[in-house]
């Protein structure tokens, strides 16, 4: 190539320019055939896209020549060491390292070469175009790292790189790795793990659903039937799982997202866990209460329904689960918290100082181990629930005894459970020396005695007494003196034991600690005596009983159709052997009124009564906070009392007869304190036999009083209609002038035999029904 002449300092010429216009396009790739090449990349050996070729004129030459060189070759620059450590984020340092490496490399390769009359010469552009060419290649291999990478962040969002290569560092630049102290490399190490972690958890649930949910529902024919058993099976193992699912999909969203925009360096991801768990709280109180019920519900039916066994088996075949099972699967949202825990703690630890996750961090651990406490008491609950069912499932009753211990039921707890031992039980297997040993389960509703017996290599339990129900327990001393249990302790070795032929046992002698307690039927054969085998293990069966008992109570009040009111506790009293013989109140007929047998209500005049009988007769009180009793009807020990309002009566049933009192003489007894005489009573029944039972209802819209009278060998049932009674006013009203119609009884329908052991009656919308002990009778009288 001719080299360019001068004619004086600061004059160029222009000889052989042209040639040197085509060498630098050639070999700068300005121009390619007579088109204008774009440059691939962008940096700071890039051409401007505004480059234009040069034209034939001297001065176009010129200004194309220097232009090129200009832009190709630009001024050296110096770059502060230190500059980085002043950017807002590590990203922007290594960016800044990577420019001021490019930077360094134009500067110390890129200058001009001048002779002392300032010619810049062919050769130095030569030298300066193999220095260029170096450093776009350098630069050009980076770019396409950090391109190569950011498809490798894309590959490992959609779960297609091997797992060996989803590692921060193997999809990092090594010159972000560079850049980076060691301790902050660490840390984005574990925010890659964070963002893993989620990947692979949102994974999992999303198999659950699609392995074992959708084809247990969609199965023909159906792995679990009824219809209803299988929804129910569905809600009880898989539980609110899809609730959980959204929200972690939701917060996968925007992990991805915030690692596409700014891997390889991620600044933090606090602020997006710390959004989501706030969400976290219902969801994962609901699955993880309800994960030892999951668990124990897919035992079952894995144990008993060959169908399901076999559907789980072929799930299990499925590489996307990675020959996990299904308890693992459903276990995952019970450790994700826990386990989200340890990786921000340890994040934590890798935090520079100044940083913002080091507010936003402690404050997601608080939401966290707040959220994992608050499971545990329903996780308890939960195990509890378990235990009860497969108690219930597994206990055998004596031969035509069956007990609804109804194990579905929401409250069905397992208060406390333990070994205690009975003596001298008939028809138990007993050791040597009259000991047995029984397992005692106290539930929240019933007390269940029982004693293990292996069948065809199943463990039952067998009922050894009949359940008791915590409304009738009794429980009787808690501080009885220790007893000895005689026991078998094997003695020594002999010649014998040796050979097999046998053993030497010799005796000896245990505390144990008793403690009684009994049905309230009063029944001598339902009295327990149970030992236990320490004084602190019969301390905490008083307490069980206890807890029991409260938990009982409560659950009554809370289902309670009506509400209890105490009337008065100053009446119906009887006198017990705790009052004095001598005692002057045995003669107050006023303080000892007798034990209260029946009551009924009325209302008259707007006032609401209360009659109820004892052994000292009948007694009135009007209803208010100062309710006082005043014997009204001077008969003893009645067995029923009923008050038809309408037609003004109070019926009675004393001495096997049916009587009739007007309401409104009783009401003025009461005002004035005499009772009203005998002589104005009126009696229904025939005669033929005592009245026992009496019940006043609607019947057919007609209001009708039901009684029976009792037989030989049967009871016979009567039903009147009462007709009349209602208050007439005169055509000059005054205020006293109102009287009442006579009241008369006619019979209704026709009278029929009931079992001679009825006990109750009862008065329906057409019928009536009549309660025996074997037996319910329900008729029509007017049949």
């Amino acid at each position: 190539m001719p080299e360019p002449s001068t004619s004086g300092s600061g004059s160029r010429h222009v000889n052989g320019w042209n040639e040197l216009e085509g060498q630098l396009n050639t070999d700068y790739g300005l121009v390619s055939d007579g088109q204008e090449m774009t440059p691939p990349i962008r940096g700071p050996f890039a051409i401007p896209r505004d480059y234009v070729p040069a034209s034939n004129s001297l001065q176009s030459q010129w200004d194309s020549e220097s232009a090129a060189a200009f832009w190709a070759f630009p001024e050296p620059q110096v770059q502060s060491p230190t500059a980085a450590e002043h950017l807002e984020s590590p990203r922007q340092a290594l960016e800044q390292r990577v420019s001021d490496q490019s930077q360094s490399r134009a500067s110390y390769h890129g200058g001009w070469a001048e002779d002392d009359d300032d010619r810049r010469s062919v050769a130095s552009y030569r030298t300066a175009r193999a220095t260029a060419q170096y450093g776009l290649d350098e630069l050009s291999g980076q770019m396409t790292e950090l391109q190569l990478q950011q498809e490798g962040i894309e590959r490992f969002q959609e779960g297609d790189l091997p797992e060996e290569d989803e590692e921060w560092h193997k999809l990092c630049p090594e010159s972000a790795r560079e850049a980076l102290d060691k301790k902050e490399v660490q840390r984005q190490s574990v925010l890659f793990e964070v963002i893993k972690s989620e990947r692979d958890y949102v994974l999992d649930m999303q198999m659950v659903e699609q392995i074992f949910v959708v084809p247990l529902l969609s199965a023909n024919p159906p792995i679990i039937a009824p219809a209803d058993e299988l929804e129910s099976f569905i809600k009880d193992v898989f539980a609110n799982i899809s609730d959980v699912e959204k929200i972690h999909e939701s917060l996968l969203a925007s992990l991805f997202e915030r690692q596409r925009r700014e891997h390889p360096v991620v600044t933090s991801l606090s602020d997006l866990i710390l959004d989501a768990s706030f969400g976290f709280q219902e969801p994962y109180e609901i699955y993880i209460k309800n994960y030892p019920i999951a668990e124990g519900r897919h035992r079952k039916e894995l144990k008993f329904n060959q169908e399901y066994s076999r559907f789980i088996e072929q799930c299990s075949q499925d590489t996307r689960i990675k020959k996990r099972d299904l308890i693992s699967l459903l276990s995952r949202p019970v450790t994700r918290l826990p386990r989200l825990s340890l990786i921000l703690e340890h994040c934590l630890k890798l935090t520079p100082p100044g940083h913002p996750d080091l507010e936003s961090i402690p404050l997601i651990l608080g939401v966290l181990e707040g959220l994992v406490k608050s499971t545990q008491p329903g996780i308890a609950a939960a195990e509890g629930k378990v235990k009860v069912r497969n108690l219930i499932e597994s206990l055998v009753f004596e031969r035509g005894e069956l007990i609804d211990l109804d194990p579905s039921d929401e409250n069905r707890t397992m208060i406390y459970q333990g070994s205690l031992a009975r003596q001298n039980v008939k028809g138990w297997e007993l050791d040597r020396h009259g000991w047995a040993d029984i397992t005692v389960s106290l539930l929240d509703h019933y007390l269940i005695m029982t004693r293990p017996e292996v069948r065809s290599g199943v463990t039952r339990n067998v009922v050894t007494s009949r359940p008791i129900p915590l409304d009738f327990l009794r429980l009787g001393s808690f501080t009885l003196p220790a007893e000895t249990r005689k026991v078998d302790d094997e003695g020594k070795v002999t010649r014998k034991s040796i050979l097999g032929i046998g053993k030497i046992f010799k005796d000896s002698s245990v505390p144990v600690y008793p403690f009684i307690f009994n049905h309230a039927s009063l029944d001598s054969k339902r009295r327990y005596t149970l030992y236990a085998s320490s004084e602190g293990n019969r301390r905490k069966w008083r307490d069980a009983f206890d807890e029991a008992i409260i938990i009982r109570r409560t659950q009554q009040d809370a289902n309670r159709l009506f509400v209890v009111e105490s009337i008065s506790d100053t009446v119906f009293r009887s006198v017990t052997s705790l009052v004095p013989a001598t005692s002057p109140l045995r003669k107050s007929a006023s303080h000892f009124t007798g034990r209260l047998s029946t009551a009924a209500r009325f209302s008259i005049g707007g006032r609401s009564c209360l009659v109820a009988g004892c052994d000292s007769g009948i007694y009135m009180s009007y209803a208010g906070p100062d309710r006082k009793f005043r014997k009204v009807i001077d008969l003893a020990s009645p067995s029923a009392l009923a008050a038809l309002e309408k037609q003004g009566q109070l019926l009675v049933v004393h001495g096997g007869g049916l009587l009739a009192f007007p309401l409104d003489d009783i009401t003025k007894a009461m005002d004035i304190g005499v009772p009203v005489p005998n002589t104005i009573l009126k009696r229904l029944d025939n005669g033929d036999g005592a009245v026992t039972l009496l019940q006043v209802g609607t019947l057919n819209e007609r209001i009708i009083i039901c009684y029976s009278q009792k037989g030989f060998r049967q009871q016979t049932i009567h039903t009147l209609e009462p007709v009349g009674g209602q208050i007439e006013m005169p055509l000059t009203p005054t205020p006293t002038a109102a009287v009442r119609s006579p009241v008369t009884y006619r019979r209704y329908g026709t009278p029929f035999f009931v079992p001679k052991d009825a006990s109750s009656l009862t008065v329906l919308k057409r019928t009536v029904t009549v309660a025996a002990d074997h037996s319910l009778v329900v008729v029509d009288p007017t049949a």
